[in-house]
């Protein structure tokens, strides 16, 4: 009986020593297997890191790792850019334009040069106008450069400008003056005859003194004004402007006032 017990009793203890040992061998197991399973996980997750990043960025490594491919033009394309004129200017520089393009460049260019030319010449351009304007204002104010001496005249008297117009006589004065082919002298006498005319029918107060500028004025209001501007403005064109009057200037000027005398 005692035998018995001891045999179950020894039965039990390897049992239990066996339900001991494949426990212990498999919690080896399972720390064992568990490292390999995430290995593989962490290896998996950084190749993918890799290949996702590799489009973001280029490393050194990269660059040293890629292969360079080269790529090669057909001899026919790099021999007909030999023989195009367009692309031969190292040797024989560029070439002109021809055509609508060169008659557009030529037509500017010609037109530059006009231009500068044109300045270039400017200054002495506007010196000689300014010259010329100069002369003739001197000349047109009687300046004593530009003054000429008048022509002798048979009645000396008539010249002065406070002479009395009441005592010439004018019939005589004139003709004397028209034989002489002094016309400047005849068309004077004649306008003198004008102003002696108005006043006597009060359309002017004469007074020697007075410019003609004055005895316009007074003939303003009057319906004899337009023509006796016309023949004041001719009689001062040829006495003070000193110009040469001819026998015909003369007998169109004479018209002027033969009408004024014919309207009073």
């Amino acid at each position: 009986m005692h035998s018995r017990s001891g045999s179950i009793l020894r039965l039990h203890c390897s049992i239990c020593l066996l339900l001991i040992a494949i426990a212990g061998f498999a919690q080896v197991e399972d720390s064992v297997a568990a490292p390999v399973s995430d290995t593989a996980i962490v290896y998996d997750s950084v190749v993918e890191t890799r290949e996702a990043g590799a489009h973001s960025f280029n490393s050194v490594e990269s660059f040293e790792q890629e292969r360079t491919a080269v790529r090669a033009l057909p001899d026919s394309f790099t021999n007909g850019l030999r023989k195009d004129g367009d692309f031969d200017y190292v040797k024989n520089g560029l070439r002109p334009p021809s055509g609508a393009a060169a008659t557009s460049a030529g037509s500017k260019s010609g037109f530059f040069r006009i231009l500068a030319g044109f300045l270039t010449v400017l200054p002495y351009i506007a010196i000689g106008l300014f010259v010329v304007l100069l002369v003739w204002y001197l000349a047109a104010n009687n300046f004593i450069l530009f003054r000429t001496k008048s022509k002798s005249i048979a009645a000396p008297t008539v010249l002065e400008e406070r002479q009395d117009i009441f005592s010439i006589d004018y019939t005589v004065s004139i003709r004397q003056a028209l034989q002489q082919k002094n016309y400047r002298l005849a068309i004077r006498l004649q306008y003198l005859e004008l102003l002696k005319i108005l006043s006597d029918k009060d359309l002017i107060h004469f007074v020697p003194d007075k410019t003609n500028i004055e005895y316009l004025l007074q003939m303003r209001a009057t319906r004899y004004y337009d023509d006796f501007f016309a023949a004041t403005r001719n009689y001062e064109y040829s006495w003070y402007g000193l110009f040469e009057i001819s026998e015909n200037m003369y007998q169109k000027i004479n018209s002027t006032f033969q009408q004024l005398k014919q309207k009073l």
